[in-house]
């Protein structure tokens, strides 16, 4: 018996080294990989002054309001949300427009702001009803358009200037 136990306690050993694996062994004495060191990234900032950069501020703030105000007149049958958000980023847009600007021209854009927050309590509404919609939308329009011809970079350029 104790040559048969001396067997099968060789037989389980054999097996279980060989279900097991060298795994440990073989980790042991892998080659660790190197640790690259990577370069360390640069970085170069500019200080631009904004008096230079006015113009495209402008520009920027422009676009924005024209795309605003478009999607605001598109979506006036969409959701409240969304017609409160145009309207918001409208008025933010001109605003912005608004400081870049001097003398006369800034009384003129205000008239405009004021004529559009007019409208500020019906586009809040939960529902508009479809003349309501149409009355807004043709001020929308209207204001666009004597907006974009009296607003635009070419007609403004002389009264572009940082306020401070």
């Amino acid at each position: 018996m104790s040559k048969r136990k001396f067997i099968t306690c060789i037989l389980v050993l054999i097996l279980s080294i060989s279900f097991t694996g060298c795994a440990a062994l073989q980790k042991k004495f892998a080659r660790k990989k190197k640790k690259e060191d990577r370069p360390v990234a640069i970085i170069t900032t500019h200080d631009y002054s904004k008096e230079l950069r006015v113009d495209e501020l402008y520009k920027k703030h422009f676009l924005f309001w024209q795309s605003w105000q478009t999607e605001l007149m598109d979506r006036m049958d969409a959701t409240r949300k969304k017609r409160i958000t145009c309207y918001d980023y409208t008025i933010s847009s001109l605003m912005e427009m608004k400081k870049y600007l001097v003398g006369p021209k800034v009384e003129e854009l205000e008239g405009f702001i004021t004529e559009i927050k007019s409208i500020e309590l019906d586009i809040r509404k939960k529902r508009l009803s479809k003349s309501g919609q149409y009355r807004i939308i043709r001020l929308l329009e209207k204001t666009k358009r004597q907006i974009d011809r009296k607003f635009s970079y070419h007609n403004v350029k002389g009264s572009l200037e940082l306020k401070k």
